[in-house]
C-alpha cells in the first residue's frame, strides 16, 4: 500500500514539476553554493577587497533565486498541464513579481528588489496561477478563434488573451488577503520563538528549515529569510553558538547529514541510480554542500527518504548535546566553524582535539545505518530515473508533435488543408490526455494457460476513459510517428524491469511504426531490449517486406541475432503476396481477425486451414488473433496454431493487471510456458 501510495504521489502533475524543475536548476544551486563558498573562504582569509566583486556576485545570485526557481517550477507544471510553455510562466513571474512584493517602486521612481519577500510564493503562485489557466482554457466559450485553417500557433496565443486578463485579475485580488495572513502568522511566530529554551528554538530550526526542503525550498536560506537572526543564530548553554554547533556536529556533510546518506547510496552497488548520483556528490560533500544529493537523488518529495532526512539531524543534535552535557567531550567556547569547513577538521577546530573527529565519524556511522533500509527501500520500489523520464513522456506526445506540426505549417499547400486540420485536432486531443500501453493475454491453445502479451497502445483522456490509438493513420500520414514509437519502446522497456521484479518473464510483443523501424528505430530497439533475450517480439506489417524487401530482412536478421524476435502482424489484411511466405524469416505468422470464418458454413474456413497449414509446415509459428466466440475457439482447436488471442479469453489489461494475472497462474508457468512454446523446424533454425 505504501508503494503504491509512493508511486501515486511521484506521479502527481505538481509534484513531478516540481521535481522536473528543481533538477533543471541543479547547475544554478551548485553554483550559487560554490560562489558563496568561494566568498566565505576568501572573507575568512580577510582578502575580501581583492575580490569584492565575488561578494557582489554571491549577493545577486541568491536575490535572484527566488525567480528562477519560480520560472523552473511554472515552466515544468505548465507542460505537464499541457499549457503554453513560455507565455504561462511569464504570467506567473508578472503576478509574483507584483503579488509577493518582491519587485517594488522607490519613491523616486526608481525599481528595488525585495529578495527575502514570497519564499513561499515561488510555490504557491505558479500552481495557482497554472490550474486557474487550465481551468478557464476548457472554458471553450472564451476563446477567440477556433482550430480552423491559419496557424496552430497563432491561434494558441490569441486564445490567451481572455485567461491572461482573469488571472491576473484574480491572483492581485486574493494575495494581498494570503500576504497579510502569512504576516500575522510569522509574527506570532517570531514572538513565541523568543521565549523558548536554546534546546526549543534549534529543535525547530532543524525541523523548519528540513521541512522547508522536503518541499524544494531551499532550507537553510528559506528558514533565515523567514526567521529573525536571533533564531537562527543563538548561543548554547555550553558557550558555542547554534551556527557553529549545527556545522560541527549535526548537518556532516550538509543537510540531512548528507554523508550518511551518501554513504548508504554507495552501498547499494555500482550502477545504481543511487550509487551514481553519491559518487556525483560526494566532492561537494566535503564542503558540505548538498544541493546535487537532495535534487537529483532525490530527496524532495520523496516519501521514503522522508523519515530519516528529518530525523538523523535531530538524534545527532540530541546525541552530541547528551556527551557535551555530561563532558565526555569538551568544545573550545567561543569557536567559530563557518558552514563550509570540511567534516573532521570541523571537528577538530570544535574540540581542538582527535576527540571531536571520532565524534564526528561515530555520528556518520550511525547516520549510515538509519538511511540504509530507507535506501534500499527507495531502490527497489520508488521511481527515479528512467521512470521519471517515463512520467514526463507519457504526457507529453501531444507537446512534442504540436512543435512539429508548427515546423510543417509554413510548408504545406492549399491542397492538405483537410488533412492539417485533422492532425491539428489530433494534437489537440494528445494534449489533454495520456499515453499508455495495455497488454492482451496471449494463450496456449492446448493448456489455455497466459504465454506472454501483445503491448497494445492506448490513449487515456482527460476524463480518464482509455480508447484505442485511433490517430495513428493521421500521424503516419504526416511521417510523426517517432514519438508515439518512441514512447512504445520505452514504456516497454520499464515495463519489462517490472515484470522481472516480480520473477516473472512472459513473452510481449509489440508494434511499430515500418517507416521508423527500417530506417533508424531498430537500434533504439536493440539497445533497449537486447538484455530480455528471447522475450520480446517486434511485430511487422506485411507491407515493409513489400516496399523494401531486401532492407526489411537485413533489419529482422539484426533484431534475431541480438535474442529479440519478430513476427508479421495482421497476415491476410491488405495485398498479401503467398509467395514471400517461403522467404520470410522472421519467426512467427499472425493471422488477422479478419480471416476468421463467421459460421461453419462460411467459405472462409477453407482458406484459414490451408493458410495456417502452409505456415506450420514452413516452420512459422501461427498465432489466431480476434477469437472473441465459443464457434472461434472451437473451430482454430484442430488446427496447427500455437497461441489465441481476443476478447474470448481476456480484455488488454493495466501492467499491474498483466501481472497479478500471470503470477496468479502458478510456479510452474514458466516451465509451463516452456513446453508449450513450438520448436522451429530445421528450415526456420537455419534463417
Amino acid at each position: 500500500m505504501f508503494t503504491r501510495g509512493a508511486a501515486k504521489l511521484a506521479a502527481n502533475t505538481v509534484i513531478l514539476s516540481l521535481r522536473e524543475g528543481y533538477i533543471a536548476l541543479i547547475p544554478f544551486f551548485v553554483m550559487a553554493a560554490l560562489v558563496t563558498l568561494v566568498t566565505h573562504w576568501l572573507n575568512y582569509e580577510k582578502l575580501v577587497a581583492s575580490y569584492a566583486f565575488l561578494s557582489s556576485f554571491n549577493v545577486l545570485v541568491w536575490t535572484l533565486f527566488p525567480l528562477t526557481t519560480l520560472l523552473s517550477f511554472s515552466y515544468y507544471l505548465a507542460k505537464n498541464l499541457k499549457l503554453n510553455t513560455i507565455a504561462v510562466p511569464i504570467l506567473v513571474l508578472t503576478c509574483f513579481s507584483v503579488a509577493s512584493g518582491y519587485i517594488y517602486v522607490l519613491d523616486d521612481g526608481s525599481i528595488g528588489v525585495n529578495s527575502r519577500a514570497g519564499v513561499l510564493y515561488t510555490i504557491l503562485i505558479p500552481i495557482f496561477c497554472c490550474y486557474m489557466m487550465r481551468a478557464i482554457l476548457r472554458a471553450r466559450w472564451l476563446r477567440i478563434m477556433p482550430v480552423g485553417n491559419i496557424s496552430l500557433f497563432l491561434v494558441k496565443h490569441l486564445n490567451l488573451i481572455l485567461p491572461y486578463m482573469l488571472v491576473v485579475s484574480a491572483t492581485f485580488t486574493l494575495f494581498p488577503l494570503v500576504d497579510w495572513l502569512l504576516g500575522q502568522a510569522l509574527a506570532v511566530f517570531n514572538e513565541q520563538h523568543a521565549l523558548l529554551s536554546s534546546g526549543e528554538k534549534l529543535t525547530i530550526q532543524l525541523l523548519g528549515s528540513h521541512l522547508l526542503w522536503l518541499f524544494g525550498i531551499h532550507g537553510d536560506n528559506a528558514y533565515q529569510i523567514i526567521a529573525t537572526p536571533q533564531m537562527s543564530n543563538f548561543l548554547l548553554g555550553f558557550g558555542m553558538d547554534s551556527e557553529s554547533y549545527i556545522n560541527s556536529f549535526v548537518l556532516l556533510g550538509g543537510s540531512g547529514c548528507i554523508w550518511g546518506l551518501v554513504i548508504a547510496c554507495l552501498l547499494q552497488g555500482k550502477g545504481t541510480h543511487e550509487a551514481s548520483i553519491a559518487r556525483l556528490s560526494s566532492p561537494l560533500a566535503l564542503f558540505n554542500l548538498s544541493e546535487i544529493m537532495v535534487y537529483a537523488l532525490p530527496i524532495v518529495f520523496n516519501p521514503y527518504l522522508l523519515l530519516p532526512f528529518i530525523i538523523t539531524p535531530l538524534i545527532n543534535a540530541l546525541l552530541s548535546n547528551l556527551v557535551i552535557s555530561q563532558g565526555w567531550i569538551s568544545v573550545v567556547a567561543g569557536a567559530d566553524i563557518p558552514w563550509f569547513t570540511p567534516v573532521f577538521i570541523s571537528g577538530y577546530v570544535a574540540t581542538d582535539s582527535l576527540i571531536g573527529v571520532l565524534w564526528q565519524a561515530l555520528l556518520i556511522g550511525l547516520s549510515t545505518l538509519m538511511y540504509l533500509p530507507f535506501v534500499k527501500a527507495n531502490r527497489e520500489h520508488n521511481i527515479s530515473g528512467r521512470q521519471l523520464d517515463m512520467l514526463v513522456k507519457r504526457v507529453s506526445a501531444g507537446r512534442q508533435l504540436e512543435r512539429q506540426a508548427e515546423a510543417q505549417f509554413a510548408k504545406r499547400d492549399s491542397q492538405k488543408i483537410a488533412e492539417q486540420k485533422r492532425l491539428n485536432e489530433v494534437i489537440e486531443t494528445l494534449k489533454e490526455g495520456a499515453l499508455c500501453l495495455y497488454y492482451q493475454p496471449k494463450v496456449c491453445k492446448k493448456t489455455k494457460r497466459i504465454l506472454g502479451f501483445e503491448a497494445l497502445l492506448r490513449h487515456k483522456r482527460s476524463d480518464g476513459t482509455i480508447v484505442s490509438p485511433w490517430f495513428i493513420d493521421v500521424l503516419e500520414r504526416f511521417q510523426m510517428m517517432d514519438v508515439v514509437d518512441s514512447f512504445v519502446i520505452d514504456q516497454l522497456e520499464l515495463d519489462l524491469q517490472q515484470f522481472h521484479r516480480h520473477q516473472l518473464v512472459p513473452k510481449i510483443s509489440f508494434n511499430i511504426s515500418p517507416r521508423n523501424l527500417i530506417n533508424r528505430r531498430y537500434k533504439r530497439v536493440i539497445r533497449a531490449f537486447s538484455k530480455f533475450p528471447d522475450q520480446v517480439e517486434v511485430e511487422i506489417l506485411e507491407s515493409s517486406y513489400a516496399d523494401d524487401f531486401s532492407r526489411t530482412q537485413e533489419i529482422v536478421a539484426k533484431l534475431r541475432s541480438e535474442g529479440i524476435r519478430c513476427a508479421v502482424d495482421d497476415f491476410g489484411t491488405g495485398y498479401s503476396c503467398l509467395s514471400l511466405l517461403s522467404k520470410l524469416n522472421v519467426d512467427t505468422i499472425k493471422f488477422d481477425r479478419s480471416l476468421l470464418p463467421s459460421d461453419e458454413h462460411d467459405p472462409a474456413t477453407i482458406l484459414y486451414q490451408s493458410l495456417t497449414q502452409m505456415c506450420h509446415q514452413l516452420g512459422f509459428e501461427v498465432v489466431a488473433e480476434g477469437i472473441e466466440s465459443d464457434f472461434h475457439a472451437d473451430f482454430i482447436t484442430p488446427l496447427p496454431i500455437s497461441q489465441l488471442q481476443g476478447y474470448y479469453f481476456d480484455h488488454p489489461l493495466t501492467l499491474e493487471q498483466a501481472i497479478r494475472k500471470f503470477a496468479d497462474q502458478g510456479l510452474d508457468t514458466i516451465v509451463q510456458i516452456n513446453r508449450d512454446l513450438p520448436v522451429a523446424n530445421s528450415k526456420k533454425a537455419a534463417q
